[in-house]
């Protein structure tokens, strides 16, 4: 009599072993696809800025507008290397971290 009851419980306890041990595994195998996991960086707004427009005003010389111009290039430029520079730093951190 005592034997036929112990053999339902040891299946039972068995049966829930293999359980925790695929919820083990599938854990195991979640943290591990999320560390390995790199993200896209979020594209600075320096990145996709546009330049900005320089429309001649009345009665400005040609010179004039040429220096807007100029700044106006020099400040997209400056624009354009911070954003390699952010970039730079992103990749750099990325690899800091690397496969561990």
């Amino acid at each position: 009599m005592a034997r036929t009851l112990i053999t339902p419980l040891v299946t039972l306890a068995l049966a829930g072993c293999g359980t925790a041990i695929k919820k083990l595994d599938q854990a195991a195998e979640t943290t591990g696809e999320a560390r390995a996991r790199i993200e896209r960086p979020v594209t600075p707004p320096s990145c996709i800025a546009k330049m900005e427009r320089v429309k001649p005003k009345v009665d400005e010389k040609a010179r004039w507008t040429q220096k807007r111009w100029e700044i106006v290039a020099d400040n997209r430029d400056q624009l354009a290397a911070d954003c390699g520079a952010a970039l730079d730093a992103y990749w750099d951190e990325i690899t800091k971290v690397g496969p561990q």
